[in-house]
């Protein structure tokens, strides 16, 4: 029996990244050896084994033949005669494919570190294209390490493109293609993962809303050339990116952009119908592929207020209270905070890539920080001693919150004065 570190640890050890989790093969070994040794199997089709006390995955070497569609249609052979490069051959590129003993011996049968030193992602085989899986995963790796400057070879890319591997995506598990996702909005370069979908036309396949929003942006923008093109659309999910490393947000600020050109281009009449329109996409596209509501939440607010928020120096104290009410800003106050922050970064995205600056001085994130803070001053305990029914209880503290901010507004109007 033979155990080799695999994977993302050599990976990042090579490219001077983190190493978060360490992954072991085991070549020449069975089940019962793991079970005797009070190692707790978590894999169902094939064993994979955690360490009792370090909790690190140890796997079977394994062999995997295509048998059916989609991720799950593969038979496994685990048996003690697998070698480590016919372990190595299953994995999806070249720079995962790396192995290396206990004595510090690397092996490496399909040139990873070579393609490590040259920044580029390959598949180790032909039979990367019987995964569809694997087009998501070399996607969020070009995102991973595009900072290092990495790039997805010729090759590869073309089989990411094969209409066999387009029609296995519809047998992927949902959750399976959230998980891939969600990591890619954590990664430095979220944008790029999106932009390798478009460029192997799988975008239609998995992720359908967003291309027909991106399309109809593109079909607006031949009619309204005022509004700027669809790549300001990865742009503004690069800009985003480098200010916040927060998913909710970053996809919050991304749909948001596609909202953009096709609200802006029609009359004010059809203005609610569009946004309809948009909202029930948005909703498709989180229910599709299981976004958690913590996530789905905070994007439809987003966009369902956005142009009150840019107005918010010229609404009423009344409007304002009705706004904190309608995104349960009392009982959820980081939402006021997390719209302040991007409502500000909107603004300054519009600002800079516009080349024009529309909305001049105007401080959206620190008004609505503070005229909540002011809100919020308004005690609920110092009311409900006075009064006893509740109907009567929430139409004073709103009477009070009106007076306090109307105050807050004035003092605010007589400093610039």
């Amino acid at each position: 029996m033979k155990i080799y570190l695999v994977g993302g640890a050599i990976r990042n050890k090579f490219l001077g990244l983190p190493i978060k989790d360490k992954d072991w093969v085991v070549v020449g070994s069975n089940p019962r050896f793991f079970i005797k040794k009070k190692y707790k199997q978590v894999g169902k089709k094939f064993p994979v084994f955690l360490h009792p006390r370090t909790h690190e995955e140890y796997a079977l070497a394994r062999k995997e033949i295509k048998s059916g569609l989609g991720y799950k249609g593969f038979k496994v052979n685990y048996s003690p005669n697998v070698t480590l490069e016919e372990d190595l051959m299953r994995r999806d590129i070249t720079i995962n494919a790396i192995a290396k003993d206990k004595y510090g011996n690397y092996f490496d049968p399909y040139d990873g570190l070579k393609d490590i030193k040259n920044c580029i992602l390959r598949h180790v085989s032909n039979s990367f294209s019987e995964d569809p899986l694997r087009i998501f995963r070399v996607a969020r790796f070009a995102a991973l390490l595009f900072h290092l400057g990495f790039k997805i070879c010729k090759e590869t890319l073309f089989l990411m493109s094969s209409s066999f591997l387009k029609n296995e995506i519809k047998y992927l598990e949902k959750e399976r293609i959230w998980e891939e996702t969600k990591k890619a909005f954590k990664t430095k370069h979220p944008n790029i993962y999106f932009k390798v979908l478009f460029k192997c036309n799988i975008i239609i396949y998995a992720f359908p809303e967003i291309y027909y929003l991106f399309n109809l942006n593109e079909k607006l923008y031949y009619f309204n050339k005022q509004y700027f093109l669809n790549q300001n659309i990865f742009l503004g999910l690069a800009y985003i990116s480098k200010y916040t490393n927060k998913i909710d947000m970053r996809i919050s600020f991304f749909l948001q952009l596609f909202s953009l050109n096709f609200v802006n281009c029609v009359s004010n009449k059809k203005k609610k119908l569009f946004l309809k329109f948009f909202f029930n996409f948005v909703k498709k596209f989180f229910f599709r592929i299981n976004v958690p509501n913590k996530i789905k939440n905070l994007s439809i607010v987003f966009v369902k207020n956005i142009n009150f928020l840019i107005d918010i120096h010229y609404k009423s104290s009344e409007e304002i209270i009705f706004l904190f009410k309608r995104i349960n800003a009392w009982r959820n106050s980081e939402i006021v905070y997390k719209l302040s922050f991007l409502t500000d970064c909107y603004i300054n995205f519009l600002n800079i890539f516009y080349k024009k600056h529309f909305y001049k001085n105007v401080f959206v994130g620190n008004y609505l920080k503070n005229v909540f803070k002011v809100a919020q001053s308004i005690s609920f305990k110092n009311v409900s001693k006075k009064i006893n029914k509740g109907i009567q209880i929430q139409k004073e503290i709103n009477k009070l919150r009106k007076s306090a901010i109307d105050k807050w507004k004035c003092s605010i109007f007589n400093k610039k004065i």
